[in-house]
This record gives C-alpha cells, sequence and structure tokens, in this order.
C-alpha cells in the first residue's frame, strides 16, 4: 500500500511541475499551392516548450517572415506546435528555409527546401472562361451555318426538281 501512495504522491509531483524545456521536432516544409504568381509553402513543427520563433529565409540568408502567417497551438501536455504558411514567388535562388529559434541562447532547427521553377502550370479564372465561351461561340456559329447550308440546299431541290405542267 505504501508503494502505491508513493506513485500517487510523485504523479502529482510530476503534473503541478510546469516544463522547463522541451525540443521539438525538426520543422516540415510542404507546398501547399503552386501557381503562376508564386507558391505558398509550409512548416510545422510539434513539441515545444516554451514557444519558440519560427522565420522563413530564402537561399540568401535574407527573411522571408514578413510575408508569412505563423500560428501556435498549445496541447493539453502544455507543448506547442508552431505552424507558419509561406506564399512568395520563386525564391532567390530556388531555395527557401523554415528556421526554428528556442532557448534563451537561441538554438536553432532548420530545414531547407528547392523550388525550382513551376510544376504545375495554370491559368487565372478569368483567362479559363474566356477560352470556354470563345470555344462555344465558335461551335455555335459553326452550327447556324452548317443548317443555313443545308436549309438553302433543300429549297432549292425543291424548286429545281417540280415538274413543269404544259398545258
Amino acid at each position: 500500500m505504501q508503494s502505491l501512495l508513493e506513485h500517487l504522491v510523485v504523479l502529482t509531483v510530476l503534473h503541478i511541475c510546469p516544463l522547463h524545456a522541451a525540443i521539438g521536432s525538426t520543422p516540415v516544409i510542404s507546398l501547399v499551392e503552386d501557381t503562376r504568381y508564386g507558391f505558398k509553402v509550409s512548416c510545422v513543427s510539434r513539441g515545444w516548450y516554451p514557444k519558440p520563433d519560427l522565420q522563413w529565409t530564402d537561399g540568401r540568408g535574407a527573411v522571408l517572415t514578413a510575408e508569412s502567417e505563423t500560428r501556435e497551438e498549445q496541447d493539453g501536455e502544455g507543448l506547442y506546435t508552431v505552424r507558419s504558411y509561406l506564399r512568395t514567388p520563386e525564391p532567390e535562388g530556388g531555395q527557401i528555409s523554415c528556421v526554428i529559434k528556442y532557448g534563451e541562447d537561441q538554438g536553432e532547427l532548420r530545414s531547407s527546401a528547392k523550388i525550382i521553377g513551376q510544376s504545375i502550370p495554370s491559368l487565372p479564372g478569368w483567362q479559363v472562361s474566356n477560352i470556354l465561351l470563345s470555344a462555344v461561340f465558335i461551335s455555335l456559329l459553326l452550327l447556324i451555318g452548317i443548317s443555313l447550308g443545308i436549309w438553302r440546299r433543300c429549297v432549292w431541290r425543291r424548286y429545281k426538281i417540280r415538274p413543269v405542267r404544259l398545258v
């Protein structure tokens, strides 16, 4: 019975004591969207305490964080998940990095990705609708032209074939 009481006391003490530090996972970069106007990429890292700083850099090391949206979420255990989205044209040198800075000594974890050109060619919505409307209009004109040609030919044959009466 005494060992059960000791375990309960230890568990209670562990539950009350706050976390001092927890180093999270290596950041994971994913391509979310690839358009004609640029890229939207995400970076996610889990399991941090206290809340770390996240920043984006390009191939030269220039900070791109101003063009990003970053959120921190805290789970039931008090650990933070950091999630950031960056929308950018093709980055300098084709490379982007997600850098997580943590602790008082500003240690860091870094992941990099190389983006080369556009992998998914796409058109803006207005261009697609113009192309479709043009195709429908041309098809309609062809259908009207063919119908008129057939109608004219039938009318001409009707008058040409009529027998002439000689009285």
